[in-house]
């Protein structure tokens, strides 16, 4: 065969994982929908209403989640770029999602016992390590400088109260 003949592409293969993520979508669609029926508006309300933007939110959930379940029936599938060198036919490797799901399960759990920025710290480095970032200084560092970053921003300029915890606290007598 030359190289000016083309071959007839094969069909794509469907995979559980693209049914499954659309069902999360659909899901999480149906969730919020039936949250925002639960949110209480106030009498006083002569605008659009804390519904609305649930609403909304919840409705395009839903349609992404058709249109995604139509173009998985057609097959239809993004066209890989040149410097990409995955196989999108290869098998998911779950072990670097498990251990970001965990991180994110500890970072929940932690940070009302050390505070915002040591369980970001801490879940950044994790999830550094699992994705295979070399080191462990420069993750720390990073992870450590972000999560103070944002703590400053949302409890010095928002106003919203994020835990310190016990390094912010000494830092914060000293």
């Amino acid at each position: 065969m030359t190289a000016s003949e083309s071959t007839p592409e094969e069909p794509a293969r469907r995979s559980w994982g693209e049914f499954v993520a659309v069902a999360l979508v659909g899901v999480l669609g149906i969730v919020v929908l039936v949250g925002a029926t639960q949110i209480t508006v106030p009498g006083t309300t002569n605008t659009i209403g804390p519904r609305f933007f649930p609403y909304v939110l919840g409705v395009l959930l839903l349609l992404v989640t058709v249109l995604l379940l139509i173009a998985i029936a057609r097959g239809d599938r993004a066209p890989m770029d040149e410097s990409e060198d995955v196989d999108p036919n290869a098998r998911t490797d779950w072990r670097p999602v498990a251990v970001i799901a965990v991180a994110f399960a500890a970072h929940a759990l932690l940070i009302n016992v050390v505070g915002w920025p040591l369980a970001v710290t801490a879940m950044f480095l994790v999830v550094a390590k699992a994705l295979g970032a070399p080191g462990w200084i420069r993750p720390a560092l990073a992870g450590g400088i972000v999560s103070v970053a944002v703590w400053l921003v949302f409890v010095k300029a928002l106003g919203v109260a994020l835990p310190g915890g016990v390094l912010l606290e000494l830092v914060a007598r000293v």
